[in-house]
């Protein structure tokens, strides 16, 4: 954050994950959650956003293809 501005946050966002400040002076955000903290650009939110619903999408597809293939596991195996 840059020292020479006035540092103004703002609270963007709050759940019991964490919470999302903004700070107008330096046009910085910042995610806390727990004991971590990560600051960005204000800019870069949109990006990190992107990066996190493409995560959550992989992450369904994953895991409903492993159900489909366990499933289909159990099915070869009830076959003799």
């Amino acid at each position: 954050m840059n020292t020479k501005n006035a540092h103004k946050r703002v609270l963007l966002s709050k759940n019991p994950c964490g919470r999302i400040d903004y700070c107008e002076g330096c046009d910085v955000v910042e995610l806390e959650m727990g004991p971590m903290s990560i600051r960005l650009h204000a800019k870069d939110l949109t990006i990190l956003n992107e990066l996190v619903q493409q995560a959550e999408a992989s992450l369904h597809y994953y895991q409903n293809e492993k159900r489909v293939f366990e499933t289909s596991l159990l099915n070869v195996e009830g076959i003799h």
